[in-house]
């Protein structure tokens, strides 16, 4: 189910590329030229925990990222190909309310503009996460220890420093780990600001 979540996602971010044509780099972009930060952004919010299956009754999700200023890797007058040739480092965790499975991520972020304030994220990476390798009453045998991390979302930068984030996060395993793979997909918002 993984893989074919990221294909979708993949899909959409290049149809919304096609549609959105050549734009002027916006601040990330500006940001490159100016040199890498590790820590740019801190982002905090909360997330509905794997509300499709909810096989552990745990309703809720705190979740913190920080995001490094975009890595410079080249230049381009086209927004969009400068967010992909240019993505961000992003860490965080989303952590269980009810002590139920949580897990860590790391990987990389690509925001992509979209209209006057309104961004795409999308963000591929790995996870370790904290759930049983049995099964085990109240809780999701994710399959493995270690997965990979995706996530797309939708935001608003509300000012130069605050930005708004709606997204889609999800852990497996793609199968590498056995036919067992659940997965857990998370929704919910999170609020960063920018230094």
């Amino acid at each position: 189910m993984g893989c074919r979540w990221w294909a979708y996602s993949a899909a959409l971010l290049a149809a919304l590329a096609s549609a959105t044509g050549t734009r002027a780099a916006d601040a990330d972009a500006q940001q490159t030229a100016t040199g890498f930060s590790l820590v740019q952004e801190l982002r905090f919010g909360a997330f509905a925990h794997d509300p499709q299956s909810n096989n552990e009754n745990a309703p809720i999700d705190a979740s913190f990222q920080v995001l490094s200023s975009p890595i410079s890797f080249g230049a381009s007058d086209n927004a969009w190909l400068a967010a992909l040739i240019n993505p961000r480092l992003d860490f965080g965790a989303m952590i269980n309310t009810r002590g139920r499975d949580s897990y860590g991520f790391g990987g990389f972020d690509w925001r992509f503009p979209l209209v006057d304030r309104f961004f795409l994220e999308s963000e591929f990476g790995g996870a370790v996460n904290d759930a049983p390798t049995h099964k085990e009453p109240d809780r999701i045998d994710v399959g493995c220890p270690v997965t990979f991390h995706e996530a797309i979302g939708l935001g608003y930068q509300l000012t130069p420093n605050i930005d708004v984030v709606a997204s889609a996060e999800h852990i497996s395993h793609a199968n590498l780990c056995g036919s067992h793979n659940p997965g857990i997909t998370d929704f919910g918002l999170r609020i960063g600001y920018k230094f």
